[in-house]
């Protein structure tokens, strides 16, 4: 449908330009508008535009810790309280976690950030299911980064999940934190 829209465009807009050249413009004028003009359609479609016909509902979100330190043991899933973006509003600072508003590819960052000279190890979850973990070591502001891209169903849900038994400390102050967005279908 899309594809069918741009033809149609293309097709106006030559029709339109071609009674300009017969008005006194020339074909070289034509064909560098013509030009232009598919090069803005592609930019259009490619980039989600409402008008273009493409995917114009994109999410996103970033979220950081602002709180620090926050000590975390067990089952613990941290709040990433201070939401900077949440188009969409698949990020629930109150549960941690990104339910994906709609099906597709997401791309996710986490960077979580050590504390006092405590190791931390956390995970990102998919659904529950754990899949990539996460280590900083024990030297105070050590990082540890993921950045993985996931298919989602909507209503799958991602978050970072501390599963290790022993008691962990994690900096705030907005050195923690979470993004991700839609890539596409």
């Amino acid at each position: 449908m899309a594809m069918y829209c741009v033809l149609h465009l293309i097709l106006v807009a030559t029709c339109v330009m071609y009674s300009e050249v017969k008005a006194g413009g020339t074909c070289l004028r034509l064909e560098n508008k013509i030009l232009d003009n598919l090069l803005d359609m592609i930019v259009a479609i490619k980039s989600g535009s409402p008008n273009s016909g493409g995917n114009s509902y994109r999410p996103a979100f970033t979220a950081t810790l602002s709180t620090s330190p926050v000590t975390v043991s067990g089952q613990f899933i941290p709040k990433f309280d201070n939401v900077i973006l949440n188009r969409g509003n698949g990020y629930d600072p109150k549960t941690g976690k990104f339910t994906a508003p709609k099906s597709g590819l997401y791309h996710f960052s986490f960077t979580i950030m050590s504390n006092g000279g405590s190791d931390l190890h956390m995970g990102v979850a998919k659904n529950g299911k754990y899949l990539i973990s996460l280590y900083a070591t024990k030297t105070h502001g050590d990082t540890g980064t993921a950045n993985p891209v996931l298919e989602l169903k909507e209503g799958d849900t991602v978050y970072l999940i501390h599963g290790a038994s022993a008691t962990q400390s994690m900096a705030g102050y907005h050195f923690s934190n979470m993004s991700g967005y839609y890539i596409g279908e």
